[in-house]
């Protein structure tokens, strides 16, 4: 699952499903491992905020948590998200991989030379919302927040 795609959904609901948060201070990450102050359960989701190197959602225990050696002050913020959010968040992973490089284009359609293409309407709401958002929009009712 893409951490930066998670991170954008929860920030786009309004809603990080906070549970603890740690704010540390002088906080040390040695050898890709957050300090022993921070009770970080396996499996769970958390956020850093404050770090230079390791900002953003990681989760506790995946080998691609990737943590770099550092000591920074700022917050460390376990986040309980429902598993069912969990997999659409893998859906939206995967319809970026498919999809996302024409969802992204500048370019509604173009021809030449014979070549005609048209971006289907799919990918853009009436809000002028476009991509993933767009596409993945009235599955997030039941867990977004107002602002």
């Amino acid at each position: 699952m893409d951490a930066v795609i998670l991170e954008q959904v929860l920030g786009s609901i309004h809603n990080w499903f906070t549970r603890d948060t740690y704010d540390v201070s002088g906080c040390e990450i040695v050898d890709g491992q957050l300090p022993a102050s921070v009770s970080v359960p396996d499996g769970v989701w958390y956020r850093i905020q404050g770090s230079y190197l390791n900002d953003g959602m990681h989760l506790k225990g995946d080998e691609s948590e990737g943590l770099t050696d550092e000591t920074f002050d700022g917050t460390i913020t376990t986040h309980i998200i429902p598993k069912a959010l969990l997999a659409i968040v893998q859906e939206i992973t995967d319809w970026c991989a498919k999809y996302g490089a024409d969802a992204n284009s500048p370019y509604q359609s173009e021809s030449f030379g014979g070549y005609s293409y048209s971006k289907g309407s799919g990918f853009a709401g009436q809000s002028g919302v476009s991509g993933w958002q767009a596409a993945f929009a009235g599955r997030f009712r039941q867990w977004r927040k107002l602002s």
